[in-house]
Parts: C-alpha cells; structure tokens; sequence
C-alpha cells in the first residue's frame, strides 16, 4: 500500500509543477508594416522585440534553474517583425488562458526633450495595478531614467485582455539620453531582468536572476524630501555612483558592496546631507533622506531672523508710551 502511494505521489509531481507554472504572455508592440515610433535610428518595433525576446528567454531560464526563481510557461503574441492587431494579441492571450499580459513599447514625441519611463493598466487599483506598480520601480531602478510614474489607459490590450495586464514604455526613442540605452544590449538586456523581477516580486518571490553567482551585494533604495514634500532632481551618491531622483524623489542603487557605505544627498537650494548605512548581501536596504532647504535654515545666532529689531523696536515703544503719559499728567 505504501509503495503504491509512493508510486501516485511521484507521478503527480509532474502535473503539480505543471498546475503551479504561471502563463505569461509578452507582447512586443507593434511590427511588420507598422514600425511604431521612429526616431534617433531606431525603430520602436525591433527595439522592443529584442527586450520581449530577453523577457522570455530569462524566464525561460527561471523556470529551469533550481536555484530560485518561478516557474512559468512564457509566450509572445509575435516572435519575429510581422503585423499582429490589436484584437488579435488579446485573442492570442485569451486563448491560452494567460495569467498575465506584459506588452512592451517604447515612447516617441515631436519634442525631442520629452523623455523618461511610464507603465500604464486600466485601472489605478487591483492586480494589474500592482504588477504596473512593479515594473515602474524596477526599470527606473534598471535605467535611472524620469519617472513619468504609473498610469491608467484605455488602450485596446489592457481593455480586451482578460488576464491583468500592463503597457510598459521603456523610454523615449526620440529622445538622445533615453535612446542610449535604447541602443545598448546591456541596458536592453537590464530592461528584461527589470521586468524578469518586476513578475517574480508580484508573486511573492524573491528577484532572482537565473544563473547568476552567489550574491555577494546588496541594493539600496530610498525617497528624498523637504518639508515641501518630495525633491526632484536630487543627486544621491555611493561611492563613485551617482543617481538623480525622479519626480516622486525616489533613488535605486543595485550591486552594493556588503558593508557600510556613505550616501550622500545634494540637491540645489538644500543644504547636502551624508548618512552611513550599513548593507546586506541579497537584501534591499530602504532609506528615507530629508533634506534642509537653504531659506528654512535659522540664522547662525538662533534668535530668529529679525528679533533684535523687533525687540529695539518693542522698547522704542515702551519708552514712547511712558513719555506720553507723563505729558498727560503734567
């Protein structure tokens, strides 16, 4: 009898791990006939498949690497530079009964200036919300790049998919800074280990990397602030490596040294501020930095800006009255 059980437990292992794998559908947008933004080179349709295709394949390598990780069976509604509508890449994750749906872009505007990241679902609150929330962190943590922040849309991939999903913008690929990385196969490659970790955070796991050697850093993250409310363009320094805060004044350093590090925070009208702090391997370190601006500091004396004209002030008056009222009784 009990080898018997024996026998059924081992032959279910398969279908569990099978039954536990999540489904995820890439969508790299636009292809074929339809090149999407143009701009500084490039074409959005074959910078975008090459990130989905680095997507895919980590995942890939996630789900066959016992080290850590999920386990997922991964499709793209394109895999090479073909036309695909709309409808279709919804009826192609509805089909497969996808449990989520990640559709990569890239941003592109007549106004060269225009740049920075943004990740869009259909509404502000829910599981697609949550998995929108996290790609947003993790690619501004992977590139640096302004924070558009997190959005909601109507667009037709978001509204006909049934699973929950998000619209990542990478950058602006008409932008010169932004289509550096862009251009680059190891920036490219950091947007897909960004999303890679953005979907194994929203399901509970910790971000692993498949086939990376035993974790000897850390990471550090934070948010700067005045009593204003949150600094812009803040530059956060840990040694050598400088990031600028985007519009909510979060930072992200990946690959810190284990130890104790200085960071330093300097923002233009503040006074810079340094702060030790100690990191852990494989741990995320969260740092809240607040920042005293220049005209809220009290003068050297402590007394207040103008107190010693206002207390000369104060007894010039007291004189003036005593005299008034010896006039009157005289």
């Amino acid at each position: 009898m009990k080898r018997a059980l024996v026998i059924l437990l081992v032959l279910a292992i398969p279908a569990i791990a099978a039954a536990q794998a999540k489904k995820i559908v890439i969508d790299p947008g636009h292809g074929g006939s339809d090149p999407g933004g143009v701009g500084t080179g490039m074409q959005e349709k074959l910078v975008v498949l090459d990130v989905s295709k680095r997507f895919r394949a980590l995942l890939d390598a996630d789900t066959a690497d016992a080290g850590g990780g999920g386990t997922w069976t991964t499709f793209l509604t394109r895999s090479d530079d073909t036309f695909v509508s709309l409808a279709g890449r919804a009826a192609y994750a509805n089909n497969r009964d996808a449990d989520r749906f990640l559709s990569i872009h890239a941003n592109a505007f007549g106004n060269t200036t225009a740049n920075g990241t943004e990740t869009f679902s259909l509404t502000a609150t829910g599981t697609g919300a949550d998995l929108r929330n996290l790609v947003q962190a993790e690619m501004i943590r992977a590139w640096g790049l302004t924070n558009r922040g997190n959005k909601t849309e109507n667009f037709a991939v978001l509204r006909d998919t049934a699973a929950p999903a998000v619209l990542h913008e990478l950058a602006f690929i008409t932008n010169p800074g932004d289509a550096a990385k862009l251009k680059s196969d190891p920036e490219r490659q950091k947007a897909a280990i960004a999303h890679l970790r953005a979907l194994q955070r929203h399901y509970g796991l910790d971000p692993y990397v498949p086939g990376d050697p035993p974790i000897d850093a850390g990471e550090l993250a934070g948010r700067v602030f005045d009593d204003l409310g949150p600094i812009e363009g803040a530059t956060i320094s840990v040694g050598e490596d400088e990031v600028i805060t985007g519009a909510d004044g979060t930072f992200a350093f990946t690959g810190i040294a284990v130890g104790s590090i200085t960071v330093t925070a300097l923002a233009p009208g503040h006074t810079e501020r340094s702060l030790d702090q100690g990191i852990a391997a494989g741990e995320r370190t969260e740092l809240e930095i607040e920042l005293l601006r220049d005209d809220a500091q009290p003068p050297e004396d402590g007394d207040g800006g103008c107190s010693t004209q206002r207390s000369s002030a104060l007894w010039l008056g007291l004189v003036a009255l005593v005299l008034t009222l010896r006039r009157r009784r005289g």
